[in-house]
């Protein structure tokens, strides 16, 4: 359990940490995209700059998507069964601490009035998009995980509503939009009529 704990510790501060990935322009004007190709291959024709935000969103879609896949989530549901709340990492930790590390920006009751990067937009986005799937039954997760999944877009709703409240006029457009229009999507994906499996 600890060594579960530290990993997911890891992967909060090193994949979903709002500071996670922070490269110079310099490093970034530098990069550029494969060009290779040899005589069994047709080459592809890719945009000339190097697609960064593709690629940290692919590779943040990836873990999250990873760690709250239906059947990781239905073990860790057993495993509760099976040791004493203390020596297993329950489901209620591992949505505390993703809502906690990709929401930062609107969780933390003292965080400064800061603007929200492209980059965590798209992990935000997508966070919401798998919660949303499990409240809307579109993903067969055990109804432990559908129902954290509804409780933690209910948190993330009233803290996004007090961040624009409060803090709103210091946003960029960029960060304004996003959290409007992800309160909104929330509102709609509370409020909807539920599928029966």
């Amino acid at each position: 359990m600890q060594k579960q704990r530290e990993a997911l510790s890891a992967i909060a501060e090193y994949v979903f940490a709002s500071d996670a990935f922070q490269f110079s322009p310099q490093l970034l004007n530098q990069l550029a995209p494969s060009r290779w190709w040899h005589w069994g291959t047709v080459p592809a024709v890719f945009r000339l700059d190097y697609p960064i935000s593709d690629r940290l969103f692919s590779l943040q879609r990836v873990v999250l998507r990873s760690l709250l896949a239906p059947p990781r989530l239905s073990r860790m549901r057993d495993s509760e069964l099976k040791a004493a709340p203390a020596e297993v990492l329950m489901l209620p930790e591992l949505f505390d601490t993703l809502q906690e590390s990709i929401w930062t920006e609107v969780v933390q009751k003292d965080a400064p009035s800061q603007n929200i990067s492209s980059i965590r937009r798209s992990l935000q986005r997508e966070y919401v998009e798998i919660l949303s799937a499990m409240v809307l039954r579109k993903s067969r997760v055990p109804e432990d995980a559908r129902t954290l999944a509804w409780y933690h877009l209910g948190q993330l709703r009233d803290d996004i509503d007090k961040t624009l409240r409060k803090r709103g006029r210091r946003l960029d457009t960029y960060t304004k939009a996003h959290l409007a229009k992800t309160r909104d999507r929330i509102d709609k994906i509370l409020s909807a009529p539920l599928q029966s499996n």
